[in-house]
């Protein structure tokens, strides 16, 4: 299914050339939302223009994140979920945005079918929201049926063989699959400790992997009927922190490769977690939080990673690294690397205490 909101920046396209970006360098209230940067992270343009038929109707530069993710298939099209204000999306890489759904609260996580873009989920509390036709209209899937009203849907995902095969993992520790695109659910698995990321191996069939909290990484060869975990015992002795998530993404180098920062540092595995190597950063282990991490696809020597107020890039596999100023005094909580122009860099940002 076509996106038909492509026709909509087709109406605004002069404005969007004559405007394009305009590059900043704010602090303050106004310094949220999303950054692009052509350069691999040398310049950075706020991109938060919401745009109505022919003109602007909203600016989402107040606004922090608290998801955000890039279609596997469209390279243009991003969505950011937020606290209050639903989600905004864009179709031209950032250049204009559209919202949806809100006022339904807080937007935990955004699947969306690796098969089909106009596919997508959206985790809000305990319940699940889908949407078949790029965002017009959602369907309400999943209430999560347990009597404490805090366990939430942490994190969705869609199986890239089967996108009718949905898995969320929720704060209540349970990791839930569904076989029919949301409409019914059943356990897989209770954890050790809630639930933070699902990630399905497009590489392989019948691959998963689930993050905790602060219990590590559990990995699944066989659609989740058995699990093994992936970092073991004796590294969380060496590295003191290690077990607790801060972000967790595929290398795409690599068959099964994984980048994983966490309360200790940065580690990255080219063997779905039987080897680990810890990267040297320039920041002392356990010291600053990582916020996100990306790595070209192409080059896999090329690594960047965030804490609240730097961007750190290494062009050599992480011996050496390279250090800029952030636009926004807010914490750069999501990062996306365009796969197929590496230049491309977004930030999402959230002001954390």
């Amino acid at each position: 299914m076509k996106k038909l909101s492509l026709i909509l920046f087709i109406i605004i396209t002069p404005l969007i050339l004559s405007g394009c970006f305009i590059k900043i360098n704010t602090t303050g209230s106004s310094d949220a939302g999303v950054f692009k940067s052509t350069t691999r992270g040398e310049e950075w343009q706020q991109s938060t223009i919401v745009y109505g038929l022919d003109e602007i109707i909203d600016n989402f530069n107040t606004v922090d994140a608290t998801v955000m993710v890039m279609d596997n298939l469209d390279n243009k099209a991003i969505y950011y979920g937020t606290t209050d204000r639903g989600i905004y999306y864009t179709y031209n890489g950032g250049a204009g945005w559209q919202q949806t759904l809100s006022g339904r609260g807080k937007i935990n996580d955004i699947a969306i079918s690796p098969k089909e873009s106009c596919i997508i989920y959206v985790a809000i509390g305990n319940r699940v929201y889908k949407t078949s036709d790029c965002s017009r209209n959602w369907e309400y899937k999943l209430i999560e049926a347990s009597p404490n009203t805090s366990n939430i849907i942490n994190t969705l995902a869609v199986d890239p063989y089967n996108s009718s095969v949905v898995y969320s993992g929720t704060s209540g520790k349970g990791l839930y699959r569904s076989d029919d695109s949301g409409y019914s659910w059943h356990v897989v698995k209770y954890f050790d400790g809630p639930i933070v990321k699902v990630m399905l191996n497009p590489n392989f069939e019948n691959m998963i992997y689930v993050a905790t909290s602060r219990n590590g990484i559990f990995k699944s060869i066989d659609g989740g009927e058995n699990w093994q975990e992936v970092i073991g015992k004796e590294l969380p002795k060496q590295y003191t922190g290690m077990l607790e998530y801060h972000k967790l993404i595929f290398d795409n180098n690599y068959d099964d490769g994984l980048f994983f920062a966490n309360k200790y540092g940065l580690f990255r595995s080219f063997d779905g977690g039987e080897n680990w190597n810890n990267i040297e950063l320039l920041i002392k282990p356990g010291v600053r939080a990582i916020y996100s991490i990306a790595v070209n696809p192409t080059n896999e020597d090329e690594i960047y990673y965030t804490v609240s107020d730097t961007f750190y890039r290494s062009e050599d596999g992480g011996e050496n690294w390279v250090t800029r100023n952030l636009p926004t005094s807010r914490a750069p909580k999501f990062m996306l690397l365009d796969p197929l122009n590496p230049d491309t860099l977004y930030i999402g940002t959230k002001r954390v205490k």
